[in-house]
């Protein structure tokens, strides 16, 4: 029975040395071996490069005279939470017809490709194709608000005179530039094999620039026609893009929003249109954002309830082009930070009482307070949170610097308590940044 089972595994991978040829009647020259032969990419994994991959580089030169593939993609191994590789025989393996029963199909294929990075052994457990679900649900309700929206009786027509002659507006510019951004970004990173980059790019746009900043400005003038022609424009170059990571998702969209064309999967793969870039509005409509972060992030930090319409900002600028920048665009920045007016003030900031204050690169962002919160009040909460957080960042440095600890305990707790002082460390420069502005 030895020699039997030694024999079969000889002639297993002693067989699949010669497949790229001895299949396809060689040594005969014929129309299938000069087409399939060589081919461009062999995707393994890395147990078996010198069982089959270094085999059939050399069978190819030797047999063939060149080689087989021109490049190798070595996949990682997919292991649970804990580490260990995924097998039947172990019982920790996830079936996935049962993940496909829960999140659906796209979710697990994005999922997977999101977090495989090139090379590297995957710690998969189910909750890891949560993210996949939520993403593919975030596209579906996103194109399901533009298609109620779009006029169906809309004349597409071709963008780029509009945006060469500057007759775009710059928020759509701006969406523009980062699709085609994303686009050139996404095909570098596939041809580099660096799927997971793909993917997060892809996810990073639509999630963040997308939905999060473009819907949420052109929603309340969505009937505009530059809007309309801008939002069918990137809604169809996305889903071709996105198409390869979510192939079902995607033709279903396409199938909605272009009843009459071929399926998606014959569709052209959007090209990064240079014509439709324009890094000076991206750099102009990225500060815009950064003002809107900001007073988010003010309101924020003085827990003001989002219902809250009596918060007035001032802005002091002291250079006339962003000074321009946020009266062009102040309609947008009021609506997205929930305030109820933005003064633009000429000059330099100086401090006074009962304001809160955030600068950013030339603009002092302040937040007159009172009638808006209760001041005395939430300094001494302030106050009483940067105690607490002095405390426990004391106790963990401790426990850290304890040699006992360090020696005894497992690897994964040391970096667990290592992360939570970190944390610690970034909470309390926030309250004390919040605590200055207080002053």
């Amino acid at each position: 029975s030895c020699i039997i089972s030694i024999f079969d595994v000889l002639d297993t991978w002693f067989s699949s040395w010669l497949w790229p040829f001895a299949s396809m009647h060689w040594p005969k020259q014929n129309a299938d071996l000069k087409y399939f032969y060589p081919t461009s990419a062999l995707v393994t994994a890395p147990e078996i490069i010198f069982f089959w991959v270094a085999r059939m580089v050399m069978a190819g030169f030797e047999f063939m005279q060149k080689a087989p593939f021109k490049d190798v993609y070595i996949h990682g191994t997919v292991r649970d939470e804990e580490g260990k590789k995924m097998s039947k025989s172990l019982g920790n393996s996830i079936d996935p017809l049962e993940v496909i029963k829960e999140y659906g199909t796209d979710a697990l294929r994005f999922s997977l490709i999101s977090i495989t990075a090139q090379g590297q052994d995957v710690f998969l457990a189910k909750e890891r194709f949560e993210q996949g679900r939520n993403f593919a649900n975030k596209v579906w309700n996103a194109s399901r608000f533009i298609l109620l929206n779009l006029d169906k009786d809309f004349d597409e027509i071709d963008i780029q005179p509009l945006f060469k002659d500057c007759r775009l507006s710059p928020v759509n510019r701006w969406i523009l530039t980062c699709f085609y951004a994303a686009v050139e970004d996404t095909r570098k990173a596939i041809i580099q094999y660096q799927f997971n980059e793909a993917a997060n790019r892809l996810y990073g746009f639509f999630w963040h620039d997308f939905c999060d900043w473009y819907l949420e400005i052109v929603k309340l003038d969505i009937k505009d026609t530059h809007n309309q022609l801008v939002l069918r424009h990137i809604l169809k170059g996305y889903l071709k893009t996105l198409h390869p990571f979510m192939p079902f998702l995607t033709q279903e969209i396409w199938q909605r929003i272009c009843p009459g064309e071929k399926s998606i999967m014959v569709s052209p793969w959007p090209k990064a249109e240079k014509e439709l870039i324009d890094e000076k509005n991206l750099f102009l409509m990225e500060s815009i954002f950064k003002i809107i972060t900001a007073i988010r992030n003010m309101r924020l930090e003085l827990e003001i309830p989002a219902q809250s319409k009596n918060v007035v900002v001032q802005a002091y600028i002291t250079e006339e082009k962003y000074a321009l920048l946020v009266k062009e665009n102040l309609d947008i920045i009021i609506r997205l930070a929930r305030i109820s007016e933005l003064r633009i003030e000429n000059g330099n900031y100086k401090h006074r009482q009962g304001e809160f204050v955030i600068v950013l690169e030339k603009i002092h962002l302040v937040m007159p307070l009172k009638g808006v919160i209760d001041i005395e009040r939430h300094k001494a909460k302030i106050s009483t949170r940067i105690k607490r957080t002095e405390m426990d960042i004391k106790n963990k440095l401790s426990v850290l610097n304890n040699e006992n600890f360090i020696k005894r305990a497992p690897k994964e707790i040391i970096e667990s308590e290592k992360d939570k002082l970190k944390a610690l460390s970034e909470e309390l420069t926030k309250l004390k940044g919040v605590e200055y502005g207080l002053r």
